[in-house]
């Protein structure tokens, strides 16, 4: 008995058009409704534990969708994380381990020096895709930030070399 097996059906590579079929894609959609909920539970949770409070408080829970793939993604936009930057959103979720920072004035002499501190992650999104906490959290290298004064003398400065 012999087997005709055949790498495409309909013009689509077949796992391509297995994954496209209607039972398939309500499936994704289901569970990333799950995910999206359980995630906004923990989120609501981490907002209301008062030492967690500011840490997340411009992160939303959003929803995406590729082409055949959903989405469940956790977005930072507060501008007291450097405008919204992409890693404030992954230092929510992984943590972070401490770093020096340096600022400078405008002729590069120090201003002043200080620390900030480690922060366990909150593995918002793992918990809630139920999936194993597989990073420590934070970067594993020693970092020192400096940071030049804008012209005028403001507080507020821009990154400009990072060791």
């Amino acid at each position: 008995m012999s087997i005709d097996w055949f790498d495409e059906v309909k013009g689509k590579k077949l796992e391509e058009f297995l994954a496209r079929m209607d039972g398939v894609q309500g499936a994704l959609e289901e569970k990333q409704f799950v995910i999206r909920v359980r995630a906004e539970e923990n989120l609501a949770a981490l907002r209301s534990d008062k030492d967690s409070k500011a840490d997340v408080k411009g992160a939303e829970i959003k929803t995406d969708r590729g082409r055949i793939d959903r989405y469940v993604v956790l977005e930072d936009v507060s501008s007291s994380r450097q405008g919204g930057n992409a890693n404030s959103a992954l230092s929510i979720e992984l943590g972070r381990n401490s770093y020096d920072v340096t600022l400078l004035n405008k002729e590069g002499e120090t201003v002043n020096e200080y620390t900030v501190g480690a922060k366990n992650g909150s593995y918002i999104l793992t918990d809630a895709a139920n999936l194993p906490r597989r990073n420590k959290g934070g970067a594993k290298v020693k970092r020192h930030i400096k940071i030049r004064m804008k012209k005028g003398g403001r507080v507020r400065g821009r990154p400009s070399r990072r060791d």
